[in-house]
């Protein structure tokens, strides 16, 4: 993702771009810098395999780009150039950046958000996100692709979102930027996808305790990663169990709660014979 300083508008790249134009005329109406300022606009935000689509990449941006504003001095406002307004809109609206113009460039319309700096401070921006994540809100609608809950990420993917999950468990917030929000997961136009997304994931662990090894997976996981035992030497000492045994029971917990939904999703994702489909 592309990061613009601009302090002053430039006749040639408001003819040139409709973007700056366009965020020029609303920074010159509703928001005009003062001496010293100026206004920052992030745009082109690139990934392999799903373009602008929620991702642990596209987290890792953001959290950057926040990182970003908190150590830069005379930011005014800020703007962030996004194709699918659906898709990011209710999110940025979220973390107070909301749609403010929305511009044509070659049969492609580029939505901007803004947010204005001066009306609260980044430090007081974090500090509300933190209070107001305490419970977490369902930011993201879902993909305009999916076509129902047998579709799947890319393996890896969904196995990276597995294990960030099991990382933030005490830190329901982070699930609200899970990739897993967009997989079988999670039924398609949930009113609750995040709390939809960690009923999933618990129903999976549970269902690991299908015999002994998995009595004692089951064990490893819940208490390294649900419990919290600070540090995994702890947990094999609350199991009673070497730290070699243990670690060979979280490896084939992660494994199991990995294969189990993806077997499930498999299952989900092949049609009924056509006898069974209801007549119209």
């Amino acid at each position: 993702m592309a990061i613009l300083r601009l302090d002053a508008p430039l006749p040639e790249d408001s003819a040139e771009d409709p973007v700056i134009a366009a965020v020029w005329d609303l920074v010159e109406t509703a928001a005009p810098l003062r001496p010293g300022e100026h206004l920052g606009i992030r745009r082109f935000a690139v990934q392999p395999g799903g373009h602008q689509r929620p991702s642990p990449l596209m987290e890792l941006t953001s959290r950057r780009t926040v990182s970003d504003e908190m150590r830069t001095h005379g930011r005014a406002v800020t703007f962030t150039v996004f194709e699918n307004a659906d898709r990011w809109g209710r999110y940025l609206a979220a973390a107070g950046m909301p749609e403010v113009a929305a511009v044509d460039i070659d049969g492609r319309q580029q939505h901007i958000f803004g947010r204005d700096w001066r009306r609260q401070t980044v430090e007081q921006w974090v500090q509300h996100r933190a209070r107001a994540a305490i419970t977490p809100v369902a930011t993201w609608p879902a993909s305009a692709s999916s076509s129902g809950p047998g579709d799947q990420l890319p393996r890896a993917a969904f196995e990276e979102g597995v294990l960030e999950a099991l990382h933030t468990w005490h830190t329901p917030r982070e699930f609200a930027t899970s990739v897993l929000l967009y997989s079988h997961l999670v039924p398609p136009a949930s009113p609750a996808p995040v709390a939809d997304l960690r009923g999933a994931i618990i129903t999976a662990l549970d269902a690991l305790q299908i015999d002994p090894p998995g009595v004692k997976a089951h064990e490893a996981l819940t208490t390294t990663y649900i419990t919290a035992s600070r540090t995994h030497k702890a947990a094999a000492r609350r199991l009673g169990v070497p730290y070699g045994t243990y670690r060979r029971h979280l490896a084939l917990a992660k494994q199991r709660l990995i294969e189990q939904p993806l077997r499930h999703a498999a299952t989900t994702s092949t049609p009924p014979p056509s006898h069974s489909l209801p007549e119209e």
